[in-house]
């Protein structure tokens, strides 16, 4: 989309892609396009996105912070609750037809809590983090798309700049996706 959008530019000028920028899905880089077709000065504009960036991360980061905070606290309500099921567990001592499943039950909640931790809390903030740091990459590579849309830059040059910021895994699949494209 973004070498479309430099081609277009570089043909018709930076102006003729005001009505495109109304049609991109993607609130970051529609934003990008349009402060760069109002003329902002381009280290602006590089201030300017990569500022939304860190406002990003710093978002995400709070939030898978929640999330391993979580299991980390997780095993810690489990062990207390199995020490005060044990503590009932004491006043029935009484009773020892009855302590073995007692005991058995006071534990469960210490598997609660590690089984909690270990397969919500924590997966999920791994899994915030993995897609605040994809989102974050491909927020950057719109930033040099669009210095780069700006600028004036050959496209296929603008292309060949945002292959070399993908991982090799990544261009090959993009690759593969333009040529079913092109058939």
């Amino acid at each position: 989309m973004v070498v479309g959008l430099a081609d277009r530019a570089r043909r018709e000028g930076l102006l003729s892609l005001e009505d495109a920028a109304r049609t991109v899905d993607n609130e970051f880089l529609r934003a990008g396009l349009q402060a760069a077709i109002d003329g902002t000065d381009p280290d602006d504009l590089r201030e300017m996105l990569e500022d939304k960036i860190a406002s990003k991360r710093a978002l995400d980061r709070t939030t898978a912070k929640y999330f391993n905070n979580m299991g980390g606290y997780a095993p810690t309500i489990g062990i207390i609750g199995t020490v005060v099921s044990l503590v009932h567990v004491l006043e029935n001592l009484a009773e020892p037809a009855e302590l073995g499943h007692m005991i058995a039950a006071a534990f469960v909640a210490t598997l609660w809590g590690l089984l909690s931790a270990n397969l919500i809390w924590l997966p999920l903030g791994a899994r915030v983090t993995r897609a605040s740091e994809l989102e974050c990459a491909h927020m950057e590579m719109a930033v040099e798309g669009l210095l780069a849309i700006q600028s004036g830059a050959n496209p296929r040059l603008v292309g060949q700049r945002l292959r070399s910021l993908m991982p090799p895994d990544a261009v090959k699949k993009d690759g593969k996706a333009a040529k079913k494209e092109a058939a």
